[in-house]
């Protein structure tokens, strides 16, 4: 194929078919993995096999690039390196930059041929397509018409690694090739566009995980960054620069921290009943049950004295002084009354 028309095609194989191979490894990974949290892991809820699938898409896209830098910048210069050894790290420092074409042509692609797969929806206009080129409408039941116009959810495990995928390129290549920011920032432009309208028009939630996707997409998202900050200083290190790693070297650490705090002021509340809520829902409950305040407290120590007469021991003392005062008050009286007049006892 290199050799058609004097090579014509060389520059479009090598530029584009490694793309379009990873972009097809991409579609088809979160199969693999919704069948290994489904059937290996028995994940019994659409949330947590969505978030499985977020998990292992995210890794193997970190691994991917970074391998793919690797292995790029060694085999590019394999040559220069065995033929100088002593001048590894000028080499490497030299190759990286020029792997960032691979991964803009990556982004362009997604840009002008991952969106608007997005936005066509080929899986609900084929149905549409078949049903009105075979099939009459007006034979067909309401149950078979519902299926073809069945509600399509969002699948986050395949939406939320494909914006990881694009972050990570950016936050690595950021500073080392500046020029990939354009294009990152398209794609993302194009991105908002294109989800906004399938978020407000296309999509409808099928089920309520409480947003736990959105901690893990934003963890994720910081994890990235921290890698991407380690690739630069080691970068640096390799460009041999002194004075950058010491103002670089604190970055990670923040990110850490910034993660720490994310988690801890908003994730954990998130996860509990707030105080507020729950004085509301108490208010609108219109049965309140009644608490006992020795609910917690030991059965013995919580037993009465054992008095004579019905009720609790605290009516019973008080039912049995009053009637002694009764009867003391009735015996004086009636001696008062047995007496003389003018006399006093």
């Amino acid at each position: 194929i290199a050799t058609v028309h004097n090579g014509a095609y060389k520059a479009l194989i090598n530029g584009y078919l490694p793309v379009v191979v990873l972009l097809s490894l991409i579609c088809l990974l979160p199969f693999v993995f919704d069948a290994i949290a489904t059937h290996y892991e028995k994940r019994k809820t659409f949330s947590g096999v969505e978030s499985s699938i977020v998990g292992r898409y995210f890794y193997y896209q970190l691994a991917n690039i970074y391998i793919t830098v690797t292995a790029g910048a060694l085999w590019t210069s394999l040559g220069a390196i065995i033929d100088h050894p002593q001048h590894l790290l000028f080499i490497l420092g030299n190759t990286l930059p020029k792997l960032a074409g691979y991964f803009i042509s990556l982004l362009l692609t997604k840009t002008l041929a991952g969106l608007p797969i997005v936005l066509l929806r080929f899986g609900a206009l084929s149905r549409m397509t078949f049903l009105n080129s075979c099939f009459n409408r007006k034979r067909l039941t309401q149950r078979e018409l519902d299926e073809v116009h069945r509600k399509q959810p969002i699948y986050y495990g395949w939406e939320y690694p494909t914006q990881f995928l694009a972050i990570i390129i950016c936050f690595t290549y950021a500073c080392i090739t500046p020029f990939i920011l354009p294009v990152g920032a398209a794609y993302f432009f194009f991105a908002q566009i294109v989800y906004k309208k399938q978020s407000l028009y296309v999509y409808t939630p099928t089920y309520d995980s409480g947003g736990s996707m959105f901690p893990q997409a934003i963890s994720k998202t910081l994890f990235a960054l921290m890698i991407s900050q380690l690739t630069f200083i080691g970068y640096t290190l390799i460009r041999k620069g002194v004075f950058q790693i010491i103002l670089l070297t604190p970055l990670p650490f923040l990110t850490v921290f910034f993660s720490s705090f994310i988690d801890d002021r908003y994730v954990k509340p998130s996860t509990k009943l707030s105080l507020e809520r729950a004085v509301k829902i108490d208010a609108l409950q219109k049965e309140t049950q009644n608490f006992s305040d020795e609910a917690y407290q030991q059965p013995v120590l919580t037993e009465k004295t054992s008095l004579p007469g019905d009720g609790d021991c605290d009516t019973a003392v008080y039912n049995l002084v009053l009637n002694k005062l009764q009867s003391l008050h009735r015996e004086s009286s009636r001696r008062e009354s047995s007496l003389p007049f003018g006399e006093s006892a």
